[in-house]
This record gives C-alpha cells, structure tokens and sequence, in this order.
C-alpha cells in the first residue's frame, strides 16, 4: 500500500511540475515582490486570496500528502511523505526564486523528471513512480 501512494503523491508533484511549463509571460520585479507578503509553507495563508510569496526553507521536513482513491480500488489510501529542500525556494504564481529577488519560470529553475515503472523494478511493487528534481 505504501508503495501506491508514494506513486499518488509523486504524480501528484510531478502535475505541479508539469504547470511549470506553461508560457510564463514578464517575470516579477523585485520591487512587485517586494510589496506582496512572504509566507512560509506551514503557516496560514493571507485572507482573502491576496496574492502572496510562498516560501519554502531548505532543511525543513515538508510533508507530501499522498492519497490513493478510485472506482479501481476496493480500499484506497493515505499517506504523508516528507522531503527536504537542499536550497530554499520562493514561490509566487508560475515564478521561482532562490533569493527572492531574481525571478525566472519553475521550469528555468528546476529540472523535473518524471517516470513511471509497471511492476516496479523488484517485482513486487505494483508499479514505482519515480519524480527527480534537480537545481538547473
């Protein structure tokens, strides 16, 4: 079970990853940014669906959800994975940034790899889902 939704939870992320790619349009000024808040990811977001910056810290454990469900399963799943970021990344709508005041698209900034194994390379597990994401 555990290794179905470590598959949902990276598909999950590779979908995000795959937004990325959508045509960014003029990246923000630093001065743009400069007047929106900066939230960290955990704490609670601004009212109102005011546009913000999401902040992501290096060295934190984030958690992943993971949840498996469908009318192919008799019983699904959930689960919480938990990554750590080597760098801190800021994030605002289709933009990234690794000091908060240079923006470039996702996809300039990280490299997203996805694949997906049918059984899993061992045999056992029904299938592995593997999302690489490297620093470009």
């Amino acid at each position: 079970m555990t290794s179905r939704l470590a598959l949902l939870s990276l598909l999950a992320c590779a979908g995000l990853a795959a937004c990325s790619n959508l045509a960014p349009g003029t990246a923000p000024t630093a001065e743009q940014i400069a007047r929106l808040p900066v939230v960290t990811l955990g704490h609670p977001l601004p009212p109102d669906d005011r546009s913000y910056v999401l902040y992501v810290p290096a060295g934190t454990p984030l958690p992943i959800r993971t949840e498996v469900s469908g009318s192919a399963f008799s019983q699904g799943g959930a689960s919480t994975l938990h990554v750590v970021l080597r760098h801190g990344i800021y994030g605002y709508r289709q933009y990234a940034s690794l000091d908060g005041r240079q923006w470039m698209p996702w996809n300039q900034l990280l490299d997203t790899r996805l694949q997906l194994q049918i059984p899993g390379k061992n045999g056992i597990d029904a299938a592995l889902l593997d999302l690489r994401v490297d620093l470009r």
